[in-house]
């Protein structure tokens, strides 16, 4: 796309230069030369930036919630990102120097970096093993971290994420919401206005990689990153009718919902309605159709249901605190069994194949 179609294409010319993309980004707060507002000045100037710093931008879409003039600046960036694949420079990139400050391990094909990859499950009631209720409760009680950020469920399905320091929210938060939730911007909260050193934040491939950048240039604070296997999550506004539309539920009402092998299922009162996935397209947000990551690369500890039988979770451990998070679940009450890594990779390559063609085919447009 020329660079005037992207500008058309996303409203560009309609930003009024007030700053609000800047002040609502998490990475602008901790990354001074990353600046949306002045990216934007900059193409309608002329100059295109295809240098890191569009690679700063983690599609969280807050910027474009908020902007007044309903400037699409994630698309905009996914259009510089498609020059730049043209021009040769890869994502890849910057997360192997991400991987390299924060990770070790044998490096696989498609999952990442590994320590350890194992299914478990714990005693503790939660999604799939309830292996992240379990990891947050058990290195909160260890004192590993004292605060966490989680996604609370409030009006029906709705996700939403909080900064708590009790077992008691840890519990509550437990299970999927297959939403976005802004949890980097709840990060920037506890660290900025809220003072704290040692916190444990649960999220998407997304937001664990704008984590990590953080961390790059802020290192004061002891982190623990869990991310979630995500192939792609839904706008809940969208989601809840055409749920109701297929399945003829209130997807407010549902106790639990989860994804398994292409099917979205919903669960009310002891009984389960499911469709295909693909039928939900339409509520997908539209920044996971760009996006390479399924298996939260960079997160210390890596978990999801993919490769695993049912009531496990898969547990990558990628990182030296993501072994020391674990490790605090062993011998208390942990039962553990292998996993399918071909699945795993499977899905993780299918996710990265489809990220690189809709950049491509924007590019093309």
């Amino acid at each position: 796309m020329e660079i005037e179609e992207l500008i058309q294409e996303t409203k560009v010319y309609n930003c009024l230069e007030c700053g609000k993309c800047n002040a609502s980004c998490p990475i602008s707060w901790f990354e001074s030369d990353y600046s949306p507002r002045l990216i934007a000045k900059r193409a309608l100037e002329g100059f295109i930036d295809l240098d890191e710093k569009i690679w700063s931008c983690m599609s969280c879409q807050i910027c474009s919630d908020r902007c007044p003039s309903e400037v699409a600046y994630p698309k905009f960036i996914w259009g510089l990102k498609a020059g730049a694949l043209k021009s040769g420079i890869e994502e890849e990139t910057y997360v192997s120097e991400l991987e390299q400050l924060f990770l070790d391990g044998e490096r696989e094909e498609d999952i990442g970096i590994v320590k350890e990859i194992t299914a478990g499950k714990t005693v503790v009631e939660g999604q799939d093993g309830g292996i992240v209720t379990s990891l947050l409760t058990a290195g909160m009680e260890k004192g590993l971290f004292d605060s966490a950020i989680v996604v609370h469920r409030e009006d029906g399905f709705r996700a939403k994420a909080i900064m708590t320091e009790n077992v008691e929210d840890i519990i509550k938060a437990s299970g999927s919401k297959y939403q976005f939730a802004p949890t980097v911007e709840r990060l920037v909260e506890a660290i900025i206005g809220g003072g704290k050193e040692r916190i444990a934040i649960v999220a998407l491939p997304c937001s664990i990689y704008g984590i990590r950048r953080i961390q790059r240039v802020y290192s004061d604070v002891e982190l623990y990153n869990i991310g979630l296997f995500c192939f792609e999550n839904f706008y809940y506004e969208l989601l809840k009718p055409i749920v109701s539309e297929i399945l003829e539920v209130d997807l407010g009402l549902a106790d639990k919902i989860d994804v398994k092998k292409g099917k979205f299922v919903v669960y009310i009162e002891g009984k389960s309605k499911a469709c295909e996935v693909g039928e939900l397209e339409r509520a997908v947000r539209e920044s996971c159709f760009f996006c390479t990551d399924f298996t939260a690369r960079l997160a210390d500890i890596s978990v999801g249901s993919v490769g695993s039988p049912d009531g496990y979770s898969t547990v990558i451990t990628r990182s030296k605190k993501g072994e020391e998070l674990f490790g605090l679940l062993k011998g208390k009450g942990l039962e553990t069994t292998s996993v399918d890594r071909n699945e795993i990779a499977k899905l993780a390559s299918l996710k990265k194949k489809r990220g690189v063609e809709e950049l491509e085919k924007l590019g093309e447009v």
